[in-house]
């Protein structure tokens, strides 16, 4: 979250180290924005731009900036742009009591005004239908996407054991075998990529899900989840999402150990000598078509230069009697 921050130049380590250990502590991720220096004849139109392209304004220990007239600007030029505003005290910042800034990361709230003014019983039950049907959609796609890498990268890999075994490939063609390979590395990474955006997106709608159930007689699917234990307990339930990145991460290591096996079996010296070769070659016959052609073009100069002059019939050239 990018996060303009209003704080007091002595203060601004600790903040940088407090905000880098929301990460590992609370998941809250933050990219802090700030001046470098607030002073100077544009300081305060850097500080609009700065807070114009923020999410949110946070600031950094409230008592000391009420003493600072340039953060006490920011603080209104921050309301006047209509920017979220979240404070913390020393207080919450010693303690860690970050409810506010966590909501404002989930936007907590924003979520919550979507259900603040409910409909009848059937538009819940409408809305509710669609949301489950596009979560099993959301699944179909799933799947679908799963099987296209499979035979994408799996024919990639037997293609490239096949190879080797029967060694069609010999070290002046590795390198046709080492792209297909690479691309291999490269779909392995965009499946897992896929496969947790997709595990993210089910997520947010379940949370949809349940929030709409809070309006209706029953939660089934907060009961269900509530009885696999929240994903807390591995013993009785695993998230799809982590099972399902074992396969790309097991075609990954198959295709590291061919690539590593095809870069050490391989008599690179053979290819450098031939490249230089081939090299060579190719600069001797450049040198030779620019000899010719120049030897060509001196060779017609020469001729226009060596061409008498025509005489004129009355005695000397060009001349008279």
């Amino acid at each position: 979250m990018r996060a303009f921050l209003i704080h007091r130049t002595s203060l601004r380590s600790e903040a940088l180290a407090f905000f880098a250990s929301l990460g590992a502590t609370h998941g809250v991720f933050i990219e802090p924005i700030f001046l470098r220096k607030s002073y100077g004849r544009k300081w305060k139109q850097q500080a609009e731009s700065k807070i114009y392209s923020a999410e949110v304004v946070i600031i950094y220990d409230t008592a000391s900036c009420s003493e600072s007239e340039n953060t006490q600007w920011e603080i209104e030029k921050a309301k006047e742009l209509g920017k979220h505003i979240v404070s913390l005290s020393r207080e919450e910042i010693s303690t860690r009591k970050i409810g506010v800034l966590t909501s404002a990361y989930d936007f907590r709230s924003e979520f919550e005004e979507c259900f603040s003014n409910p409909g009848s019983h059937q538009d819940t039950l409408e809305l509710y239908k669609i949301m489950v049907a596009s979560s099993e959609q959301l699944i179909q796609r799933r799947q679908i996407t799963n099987g296209f890498f499979i035979t994408i990268i799996g024919a990639i890999v037997g293609a490239s054991g096949f190879v080797i075994k029967e060694k069609i490939v010999t070290d002046s063609t590795v390198l046709v075998l080492i792209l297909p390979i690479v691309i291999g590395l490269l779909m392995c990474r965009s499946w897992r990529n896929l496969i947790q955006n997709y595990g993210r997106l089910n997520t947010g709608k379940f949370k949809v899900i349940h929030m709409l159930e809070q309006q209706m007689g029953a939660k089934i699917f907060a009961a269900e989840w509530i009885a696999l234990g929240k994903g807390l307990r591995k013993e009785k339930y695993q998230s799809f999402t982590s099972t399902e990145q074992n396969v790309p991460n097991l075609f990954s290591y198959l295709l590291w150990i061919i690539l590593a096996f095809t870069l050490f079996s391989t008599n690179w010296e053979d290819i450098s000598e031939k490249f230089k070769n081939s090299w060579a070659s190719t600069g001797e016959f450049i040198g030779q078509s620019y000899m010719s052609i120049s030897t060509h073009l001196v060779g017609e100069a020469d001729n226009n230069s060596t061409n008498p002059p025509v005489e004129s019939p009355m005695g000397e050239p060009g001349g008279t009697k």
